[in-house]
């Protein structure tokens, strides 16, 4: 997916990138190189005020630090390289996945480390935490069910999902073979823990046997939620927080917790003249406390254990990172992902066209 030398695609494509930076200037501002503030790069949207209130602001209070926060594109690789390669100095911190670290620096380093000293991560679940990403906000990719069409009890697992004769009813996939993939597989029997590298051809065999049950092919989180919540489907693929939005709106809706989880966590961008700054807000959001306040407005499964003794049990037991639910998920192989998605993506969409 991500070559080691630049296409003219891909040099076209930083280029309309650059421009759109240029003329956005809720993006790309000028900062002020005060030691006093930092300008931290985040996912934007219904995430702000959960960041503002468990992070920002209380990190603000603690060390007069001001955060200045700016939504970031839905994948920021490119934002993130231009900053550093510019010297900018745009951003101090952004929000970013395992697949961006990876991609960050695969043939160049841009992320700075986090300098972690021995014991602050003592209480943080593993694999969350490394030298240069400490990740904060987990989800899954699992299933939900609607609670009135099967009174006597729904699907326990994605083989259930895909008996359509016992399990009779209107069903909705994500239209991607991110997660798709997963369960396909986990229905047709592969252990959680050997589902990667992943098994293109047997993926696609197995959807093959349920995709003319398959209602609605959703394609964004709030057409999943709206799904679940309106009874259009009985049954769905879902992240953790969409199911949650329709169980909060009232809807009679059970999560199962099978399928696989990821996380989003901040690193340092290279070069910033604020290193020590970045490096003590990343520290912060490894606090209990912060954390727990974020996990309850986002419904996104915190990283240090803690936190869920502070979250209210009946909210925790929803999280990802909630012990229970931890034991059927697997982790989502970003290294697999980053190297694959093109050519996976382009066999399933055009299974998609021609089934």
């Amino acid at each position: 997916m991500f070559k080691k030398t630049a296409s003219r695609r891909d040099f076209i494509k930083t280029i309309a990138v650059t421009g759109a930076a240029l003329s956005a200037p809720s993006l790309w501002i000028p900062r002020a190189f005060a030691a006093d503030s930092l300008i931290v790069a985040d996912n934007g949207g219904a995430l702000t005020p959960a960041l503002r209130k468990a992070f920002y602001d209380p990190f603000e209070k603690e060390t007069g630090i001001r955060i200045t926060n700016v939504a970031h594109e839905s994948d920021p690789v490119t934002q993130f390289k231009l900053a550093v390669d510019a010297g900018s100095h745009i951003w101090d911190v952004a929000m970013v996945t395992p697949d961006n670290v990876q991609r960050l620096t695969a043939n160049k380093n841009y992320i700075a480390p986090l300098d972690i000293s021995p014991g602050d991560d003592k209480d943080i679940l593993p694999g969350m935490v490394t030298s240069n990403w400490f990740g904060f906000s987990v989800w899954g990719a699992i299933m939900a069910y609607r609670r009135d069409k099967f009174t006597n009890g729904g699907p326990q697992s994605w083989h259930d999902y895909w008996d359509t004769e016992k399990f009779a009813g209107r069903r909705a996939l994500y239209r991607s073979p991110s997660g798709t993939f997963e369960m396909a597989l986990l229905a047709d029997g592969v252990a959680p823990k050997d589902l990667y590298p992943l098994d293109i051809e047997r993926a696609m065999k197995s959807l093959d046997r349920i995709h003319q049950s398959i209602a609605v092919w959703w394609s964004n989180g709030a057409q999943n939620t709206q799904l679940l919540q309106s009874g259009e489907v009985d049954m769905a693929d879902t992240w953790n927080a969409r199911a949650i939005a329709a169980i909060n709106a009232g809807a009679p809706v059970n999560i199962v917790w099978q399928g696989t989880y990821s996380v989003d966590g901040w690193s340092i961008v290279q070069g910033t003249p604020n290193l020590k700054q970045a490096q003590a807000f990343v520290r912060f959001c490894m606090q209990p406390e912060r954390q727990a306040v974020y996990s309850a407005m986002t419904s996104n499964g915190p990283s240090n254990a803690k936190a869920l003794n502070i979250i209210d049990k009946n909210k925790a037991q929803l999280l990802t990172t909630y012990p229970k639910n931890m034991e059927g998920l697997a982790r989502r192989d970003e290294a697999w992902w980053a190297k694959n998605y093109d050519s996976a993506n382009e066999r399933f969409q055009e299974w998609l066209l021609e089934s």
